[in-house]
């Protein structure tokens, strides 16, 4: 008898909504992961559902900086010389990604799941009995000088033309915000509708346990390859054994193109590392998440202490962990709050980027089996559950809640 059981491949936020939106959906599903559940890129970001994050990392500015962020270590954003080295066409294709016409699609790409990551979120989170996880205070962005605020101008504004509620604040309304902080601010503004989860691998466990409590298959086990097994299954080779599934979704973030097969396009997946230091004894130092924009990090209180997480590095899955990007992190925070305490534990996560900084989202141009949802680069917290949604709609051809075209892996195979 053919197999109608589906596969989704990892446990993190990402494939966690997609196996419940297929299982709400009726079909019997499984969710493979060598690891726990959101123990892996889910872990260590920032925590906030970032429902205006529509600018992308590569954006026309970054050309002009790129000479100081190859070669210097007091920079948000760091390229490894060598690793550039071994990466030319994506970081060629990243930078012209660039331009302005490129990134306007992208936030317009961006902003369409954006409007709908609340609500289908929301919809997953309330099911797993995982909403006391959530903060509501809205997500505070700062800058040093009027200058720094002066240049983002633009990007507040088509934040705006996504539909997003922003509330420009001046310096005294920063420090009646955050009394804590440090008065080097000018001005910042606030994201109102911004919210955080207090424990993201929490609540993607939650999330695990809704699943198998109804009925869902969780394994932990690593998925090697994927072949053909006929016209509309494929066949699953894993660490000691293989099965056959009607359908495979890919969701294995920074990893999903580590799996070989001929059913897999070759896609132009990196990732763009990012970092947290933990200051276990100041949880209560901020009341929100705050964005410090000249140091392209984030203060977010979490349920293990302040958070201070962030940054990017180009320089791939395998390298070790770059002393000087915690180093950094921690002089920028203890920057903007001088009463912090020691500093405990770090963190290094990979977050899976395609050189537009869209996530791919379809069917493989190399079987109508296997479906992608991966590469949601800073964002993969705040948009699974829209992705889990829209995977379920494109398997059951159903009319999608957001047009899916700019995220089709077809993009990348012309």
């Amino acid at each position: 008898m053919a197999s109608t059981r589906k596969l989704i491949i990892g446990a993190g936020m990402v494939g966690s909504c997609c196996a419940l939106y297929l299982q709400r959906a009726g079909h019997d599903v499984t969710l493979i992961d060598p690891h726990p559940p959101g123990s892996q890129t889910s872990f260590g970001n920032a925590a906030t559902i970032a429902t205006y994050a529509c600018i992308p990392v590569n954006h026309p500015k970054l050309l002009k900086s790129l000479p100081s962020l190859m070669f210097g270590s007091e920079r948000p954003l760091s390229i490894s010389p060598g690793y550039a080295l071994t990466r030319l066409p994506w970081l060629f294709s990243f930078l012209r990604h660039c331009r302005r016409d490129r990134v306007d699609q992208t936030i317009s790409a961006l902003g369409a799941l954006l409007r709908h990551a609340e609500d289908t979120s929301l919809t997953l989170f309330q099911a797993a009995d995982a909403m006391d996880l959530i903060r509501r205070n809205g997500t505070l962005y700062l800058y040093s000088n009027a200058e720094t605020q002066m240049a983002t101008k633009d990007y507040i504004a088509r934040r705006r033309d996504q539909g997003m509620s922003i509330s420009e604040v001046k310096a005294e309304d920063v420090r009646e915000l955050e009394p804590t902080l440090a008065p080097i601010f000018a001005s910042g503004i606030l994201y109102n509708d911004g919210f955080q989860l207090r424990d993201p691998q929490q609540a993607v466990l939650r999330l695990v346990k809704r699943f198998a409590a109804d009925g869902g298959e969780v394994i932990c086990d690593r998925v090697q390859s994927i072949e053909p097994a006929g016209l509309d299954q494929v066949r699953v080779h894993l660490s000691g054994s293989t099965r056959v599934f009607k359908d495979v979704v890919i969701a294995a973030g920074a990893w999903s193109t580590r799996i070989e097969g001929p059913v897999i396009d070759r896609l132009p997946l990196d990732t763009e590392r990012g970092y947290h230091v933990m200051f276990p004894d100041d949880a209560s130092a901020l009341s929100r998440p705050v964005g410090l924009a000249d140091a392209g990090l984030y203060l977010s209180p979490v349920d293990g202490g302040l958070r201070a997480a962030g940054t990017v590095e180009l320089a791939g899955l395998d390298a070790k962990p770059n002393q000087r990007r915690l180093d950094y992190i921690e002089s920028a925070a203890r920057r903007a709050l001088p009463s912090l305490s020691r500093r405990g534990d770090t963190w290094l996560g990979f977050r899976p980027t395609l050189p537009d900084s869209l996530p791919v989202i379809g069917r493989s141009s190399r079987h109508p089996s296997v479906i992608y949802a991966f590469g949601h680069q800073h964002v993969g917290l705040t948009l699974g559950g829209v992705t889990g949604k829209l995977v379920q709609q494109i398997m059951d051809r159903e009319d999608p809640i957001v047009d899916p075209t700019p995220y089709a892996a077809q993009r990348f195979l012309a």
